[in-house]
């Protein structure tokens, strides 16, 4: 009975009401500082809605940070290849000028996905967002953790 309610929702509703869903479930699991479960959940929630349901740049941004808190949690329980998952829609919800709005959140998330794509051996994406970082860093203590994984797999690769 469930699933048929569910199927009748339109798809666009069907996003809305995930997004709704997921914010407040963050702000619970912000504010009461909640197991890691009920975030996780939050933020699954806010991306099955994905970046198409964003209306501004400060609804993006509070995705992208919801995001940034759940891959930090995975990251800090091993499991990168969800935190890499995390961090990927976290970027999916900046905004198009993200690198001059939200300088710092996007370095934070571009820096821990090139950290995740290291640890799991994903060399391509690790480029890529390399190319991002070193590409839009305003200093070069911000391209430091890049240039240390970029040598890294180039060491583990044997390329160096």
């Amino acid at each position: 009975i469930q699933e048929a309610a569910y199927s009748r929702i339109d798809q666009d509703e069907r996003r809305i009401l995930h997004s709704q869903y997921g914010l407040i479930l963050c702000n619970h699991a912000i504010k009461h500082k909640t197991d890691d479960a009920m975030l996780f959940t939050a933020v699954d929630q806010i991306n099955r809605a994905g970046p198409s349901v964003v209306l501004t740049s400060v609804h993006g941004s509070m995705m992208a940070q919801s995001n940034l808190q759940a891959g930090l949690k995975a990251m800090d329980m091993s499991d990168f290849i969800s935190a890499r998952k995390f961090f990927e829609f976290g970027i999916s919800f900046l905004s198009q000028n993200h690198w001059v709005e939200e300088y710092n959140l996007s370095l934070s998330l571009y820096d821990n996905a090139a950290k995740c794509c290291l640890s799991i051996g994903d060399s391509e994406k690790l480029e890529r967002f390399s190319t991002q970082v070193l590409s839009n860093a305003r200093s070069f203590e911000d391209k430091l953790n890049i240039y240390y994984f970029s040598i890294s797999a180039l060491c583990h690769a044997s390329l160096l």
